[in-house]
């Protein structure tokens, strides 16, 4: 299961690592080859990376137009989950610790960062909070493995969506904008599980099958009106929750069919909620709760099948700016992965 790194790495004590020095576009992106090894500090484990999940979130830190781009001290890391395999810890954290968590040297991990830790995870070895990871099970082959890399930022903002800021619950209508990307993926599963009579999504017309494969009921917007269909599905009284991963194009039109009592939860989180609000329909965003818990949920949830993400196209770490590229253009089915030993 474990898989080395090359030997010259771990000789002569420098590792790869994606920086930016000033905030802009992909070529902002530089791949050093002789950054040094991170130290763990107390409660942090040394994790060795083996692949990276991309997500939306990254290209906004990267221009700088995320609230999490303020202050942020350049030159920074990119990337905010991955998956890899523990290779130490702080000094804070002794054998009996790492045992009782599931988190000895050797074990292969996933996580992501908290909202507070700014360092990035595309790196051949990173630290981050022990409390931010969990173990990923024997039996993943390391064919599945990229998946996981991008699990939790997908897994952990899903969980938050359907529990904390929409409460689906038995018996209600869903509709999903962007279904068949790395959060809508887990939003349908997520979505049913919580009960919803019915969920629509929308997506892309080539992606339609795995929409329905999900459990969804498939709005193929590239070939027709999807407040059309939603319209006349539910004869004009709309849906109970609507979970809107896009924003930009469809958080005020998919006011017209949210239904009486319902609410619509915009993902971005700087979304301006105020149309919503000026028409008394509840509007709210998630807000991600880490932790050992929920990421447990996740490893749960991928091994009985109910959550089947998937990761549509792994890239090398050196491939970081056409990686980003692919995430700008919004296209990207599942997860998109960067593979750090590439």
């Amino acid at each position: 299961m474990d898989t080395p790194f090359r030997g010259e790495r771990v000789q002569n004590g420098s590792m790869r690592e994606i920086l930016f020095d000033r905030f802009g576009g992909p070529e902002v992106l530089t791949l050093h080859t002789d950054s040094p090894e991170p130290e763990p500090g107390p409660g942090e484990v040394l994790v060795e990376v083996t692949h990276v999940g991309l997500n939306p979130l990254d290209y906004k830190i990267r221009d700088g137009s995320s609230g999490m781009a303020k202050d942020l001290q350049l030159p920074a890391g990119t990337g905010r989950e991955m998956a890899g395999v523990v290779r130490g810890a702080g000094a804070d954290l002794d054998e009996a610790e790492l045992g009782s968590r599931g988190l000895t040297p050797g074990t292969r991990v996933f996580g992501m960062r908290g909202p507070t830790d700014r360092r990035g995870t595309a790196a051949e070895l990173i630290t981050l909070s022990a409390e931010d990871v969990a173990p990923i099970p024997d039996d993943v082959t390391a064919e599945a493995l990229p998946a996981w890399a991008g699990l939790a930022l997908a897994g952990l903002t899903a969980i938050a969506t359907i529990q904390d800021a929409a409460e689906v619950s038995e018996g209600q209508t869903v509709l999903v904008h962007g279904g068949s990307g790395g959060v809508g993926q887990l939003l349908i599963p997520m979505a049913l599980e919580a009960g919803a009579a019915r969920v629509w999504a929308t997506g892309r017309a080539r992606n339609s099958t795995r929409i329905e494969e999900l459990g969804a009921t498939a709005i193929a917007y590239d070939q027709e009106d999807w407040q059309q269909v939603i319209r006349e599905a539910t004869d004009g009284r709309g849906v109970d929750v609507i979970l809107d991963t896009h924003y930009f194009s469809t958080f005020v039109p998919s006011l017209d069919h949210v239904a009486e009592g319902g609410r619509i939860i915009p993902l971005p989180s700087l979304a301006d909620l105020s149309p919503a609000q000026e028409r008394g329909i509840t509007a709210v965003i998630p807000r991600i709760v880490a932790g050992r818990n929920r990421l447990d949920h996740l490893v749960q949830g991928m091994r009985s099948g109910r959550y089947p993400l998937e990761a549509s196209q792994v890239l090398p770490l050196g491939e970081i700016a056409r990686a980003h590229r692919l995430l700008e253009e919004g296209h990207t089915r599942g997860k998109l992965i960067l593979d750090a030993r590439a």
